[in-house]
């Protein structure tokens, strides 16, 4: 699937559910628990299923040699597919955070929009791009392999790898949000119009639109008796498709709505703060227990240091926290995590999604003026939404 900003299908991935499994250029590589559950159902459908079908008479272990090795080689492909989009976006200027690997295939998780219908046509098509060369070498090798070849088993691999990578990209380029032609679509229209809003409109309808067929067909295969597993899997995917699709409007509308709202507009100037000097077993009791924030400015005199956080906490092993100061396990500041008085909502909030931080300083010069957090950017909205009501 395309990439995504940190405030659409983002949010279900943020909460920091799955396992890291590794880093490519400087991009994290997670797995959703899900992942595992589809990796294992596929594996199995091939094992048992596919391979026994199309090639009988063979041993129980080839079958599942041959079905974890496609399998694997199938979520490879997909993580291709969306580490394809995160380069495009990178080499644009668009922080590419991690790629989430689900139930549903990949999400690349990008920290900002594009800021121009050329760059969201680029990212969009980078991954539709490598699943066709994919399909095309596997098809390739399927067609070099001949009818006559001596190791059937991996052809029919091939084979597999082949049609899924079609698949994939014939999906993927259903005009519609949050599919890869979606993008595009909005691409298009944006580059027409001249206009962010409208243009997510209409993909985001074409999205909808396109979850609804999926029912429809999902309810077909259900109720005809032809394949019920299929029809709930339609029905699930337009769900998320759905789903994905309102969210990215309406991210687009609170962007547009917080464009003209500033930083001092919504920060909080009584600021709790840090010394550096005390230990983290200090900083649990007198303040994460006691004021009940997840993240505290560090701060030596007046001149602000950095951030200390939960996550920072619990990165050092809990008997160390007597011994360990605070000045050695903060974040030390940097423009990503802070923010200044005159800047924008929506750049916060890009900020507060790139570095994983809910609550960032607000420093003019060397001087912490306050603090915002994520609770009061959401206020800010509602209260907005609900005086617009």
């Amino acid at each position: 699937m395309a990439t995504t900003p940190p405030t659409r299908r983002a949010t279900w991935f943020s909460r920091h559910r799955g396992v890291p499994l590794f880093s490519v250029l400087g991009i994290r590589i997670v797995a959703d628990y899900s992942w595992f559950l589809i990796v294992a159902l596929i594996a199995a459908t091939l094992t048992l299923g596919w391979f026994p079908t199309e090639l009988p008479g063979r041993g129980t272990f080839q079958y599942l040699l041959l079905g974890v090795i496609t399998a694997f080689f199938f979520f490879a492909s997909v993580l291709v597919h969306e580490l394809s989009h995160s380069v495009v976006a990178v080499l644009s200027g668009i922080p590419v955070r991690r790629i989430t690997l689900f139930l549903f295939g990949g999400v690349a998780e990008i920290t900002k929009e594009p800021s121009d219908p050329r760059t969201e046509l680029k990212v969009a098509l980078a991954g539709p791009a490598t699943s066709a060369i994919l399909a095309g070498l596997f098809w390739s090798i399927v067609v070099l392999m001949g009818d006559g070849t001596g190791r059937p088993g991996l052809q029919l691999a091939f084979f597999y790898l082949a049609f899924a990578n079609t698949a994939l990209l014939i999906f993927n380029l259903l005009p519609g949000l949050p599919l890869d032609g979606g993008r595009v679509l909005r691409a298009i229209v944006w580059a027409a119009t001249k206009n962010i809003r409208r243009a997510t409109y209409v993909a985001s309808m074409a999205g909808k639109a396109i979850a609804g067929l999926l029912v429809i067909l999902g309810l077909v295969a259900i109720l005809s008796g032809g394949n019920v597993i299929a029809g709930l899997w339609f029905i699930f995917i337009a769900l998320f498709l759905r789903h994905a699709a309102d969210t990215s409007y309406r991210q687009v509308l609170i962007k547009e709505a917080l464009g003209a709202v500033r930083v001092m507009d919504v920060m909080s100037p009584d600021v709790v703060t840090v010394p550096p000097s005390i230990s983290l077993a200090e900083l649990v009791d007198v303040y994460f227990l006691h004021h009940h924030f997840i993240c505290y400015p560090v701060v030596d005199g007046t001149r602000p240091l950095g951030v200390i956080s939960i996550r920072d906490v619990k990165h050092v092993p809990r008997e160390r926290w007597p011994e360990t100061s605070v000045a050695d396990a903060m974040t030390r500041l940097s423009p990503d995590t802070t923010l200044r008085s005159d800047e924008g909502i929506p750049a916060a909030m890009e900020k507060m999604a790139a570095s994983g931080l809910g609550r960032l300083p607000v420093i003019d010069g060397d001087r912490l003026v306050g603090i915002v957090t994520r609770r009061d950017i959401m206020n800010h909205i509602q209260i907005r939404t609900d005086l617009r009501r």
